[in-house]
């Protein structure tokens, strides 16, 4: 006999529940001989200048739209930390970098591994939430999991690993707030920022680590950063000393290569770099900088401009 539970989920989500338990399973039959196969593939993606290799575990288009409507329909409906401030509708990089402008001292902490240290345990103990029966809240559990670990690249994992640190947030929130320094995290980046005094004084970082390690996570030791107010602060990408902005060089860069691209076209322009880059894929990733950037410098006229004549450029280009 089917749980009552079960079937409540089977109706708030719209999917039948033996095609659920399939999803959950993370194997789908084949129509033809030969096994199965995963509900999941991976996408290696290269970011930054060192084209630094990240590998995001994808659901499959169906285990997709489950994903959404368990974010959409249950997961919202749970609320997250105030410190926490990637993934939130409402808030970005510039909020989170906001907190930080201006101040004496900044300590930045990275975690490693962010989601693989999130196991079905943590993700359990989120779906419980829900006052379900266990068989229930196994099948939540099952369906926004990937061998045991919260997969890069579902809908439903950085909500997920919002509501799995929320204890963690408020715990260091606080303390944090005793001693007048602001905290921030975002997605695995956490920023302390205050007075010299109150940062270092506070042991701050044998705290955080130790708090952590209780919970199954490790600090990064490499990307922990300590910058006092003489030096670069940068807090997700902006520099904070004064405002928040863009670091000089990336407008620089950007600047240059709209330059470019306008006088000589964006071929020529490929040409003289030595690139292979399809020149409709350039533009495009062009184009999400240029977005960026006016997202973080709303009131740059010149970049509001850059990005029509961009935009003009992307039509003529794909005319060809």
């Amino acid at each position: 006999m089917t749980d009552v539970d079960v079937m409540l989920i089977s109706e708030v989500l719209g999917v039948p529940v033996r095609k659920l338990y399939m999803l959950s399973s993370d194997r789908v039959p084949r129509q033809k001989r030969g096994g199965s196969y995963s509900n999941y593939h991976q996408s290696v993606i290269y970011t930054g200048r060192t084209k630094k290799k990240r590998v995001l575990t994808v659901p499959n288009g169906f285990l997709k739209l489950v994903q959404r409507r368990i974010l959409d329909r249950c997961l919202s409906k749970l609320s997250v930390s105030e410190y926490a401030t990637a993934y939130r509708k409402g808030t970005s990089v510039r909020d989170n970098a906001l907190l930080h402008t201006g101040k004496e001292f900044i300590i930045k902490l990275d975690i490693s591994g962010f989601f693989d240290s999130i196991n079905d345990d943590a993700v359990y103990m989120v779906m419980k939430q829900f006052r379900l029966s266990p068989r229930a809240t196994s099948l939540l559990t099952h369906l926004c999991v990937h061998r045991g670990v919260l997969p890069q690249g579902a809908p439903t994992s950085p909500y997920i690993a919002n509501l799995v640190m929320k204890h963690f947030d408020e715990h260091i929130g606080a303390w944090c707030a005793e001693r007048n320094i602001t905290y921030s995290r975002y997605c695995d980046d956490m920023t302390f920022s205050g007075s010299r005094d109150d940062l270092l004084g506070s042991r701050l970082v044998g705290k955080v680590g130790r708090k952590l390690y209780a919970m199954g996570f490790t600090l990064n030791r490499e990307k922990t950063v300590f910058a006092g107010s003489s030096q670069r602060q940068t807090v997700t990408g902006l520099v904070v000393n004064e405002k928040a902005d863009l670091p000089r060089e990336k407008r620089r860069e950007l600047r240059q290569e709209v330059y470019y691209c306008l006088k000589y076209g964006v071929r020529e322009h490929l040409s003289q770099r030595g690139s292979s880059d399809d020149p409709l894929r350039y533009i495009n990733g062009l184009m999400g900088r240029l977005s960026y950037q006016l997202q973080q410098r709303p009131e740059d006229e010149k970049l509001r401009e850059w990005f029509v004549q961009i935009k003009k450029l992307r039509e003529s280009e794909g005319d060809k």
